[in-house]
């Protein structure tokens, strides 16, 4: 079951302080402070899957900001694969009870990495304590590939 993000978000002591953020266990990690570095890493393993990086923006003011993959109908986060509507949904209802009046927009990431992280406030890999990336992709393999519908339905094959 999945966990309310603001369950996952950091605390004013975590915002501020890098490493006591990454010292967190990999789910509140990936789910709130590193789900960029996730979601392109899940891209970087499986690019042929159809899977693109989605931002939800809240609106300015309110927190809540998470990226996650999605090829449309499936997505995948910290908390592994999820109908995407299931996600927002979510996600929309645990910002709006911490915070009433929450909004946010969903928007397609349509940049590099490094880019996104310069426009959006959020940290590069290479701003992490550790290596985050390898931290990433180790914590892929708890999660199984995209289902081989998706897989096969993105490459033509049958």
């Amino acid at each position: 079951m999945r966990q309310p993000i603001t369950a996952l978000m950091r605390t004013p002591a975590e915002v501020q302080d890098i490493h006591r953020s990454a010292a967190r266990p990999d789910l509140p990690f990936f789910a709130a402070g590193a789900c960029h570095v996730l979601a392109f890493a899940f891209l970087e393993r499986y690019p042929r899957a159809g899977f693109r990086p989605r931002f939800i923006r809240p609106a300015p003011g309110c927190r809540g900001a998470h990226v996650f993959v999605s090829d449309g109908q499936l997505a995948f986060d910290a908390q592994g694969y999820v109908a995407e509507a299931e996600l927002l949904r979510g996600h929309a209802l645990a910002c709006q009870q911490l915070h009433p009046g929450w909004a946010a927009e969903v928007v397609a990431i349509e940049v590099p990495l490094a880019a996104f992280c310069a426009a959006n406030n959020h940290r590069a890999p290479w701003d992490f304590p550790g290596d985050v990336w390898a931290r990433a992709l180790a914590y892929l393999n708890r999660f199984p590939a995209p289902p081989r519908s998706v897989l096969h339905a993105r490459s033509g094959e049958e």
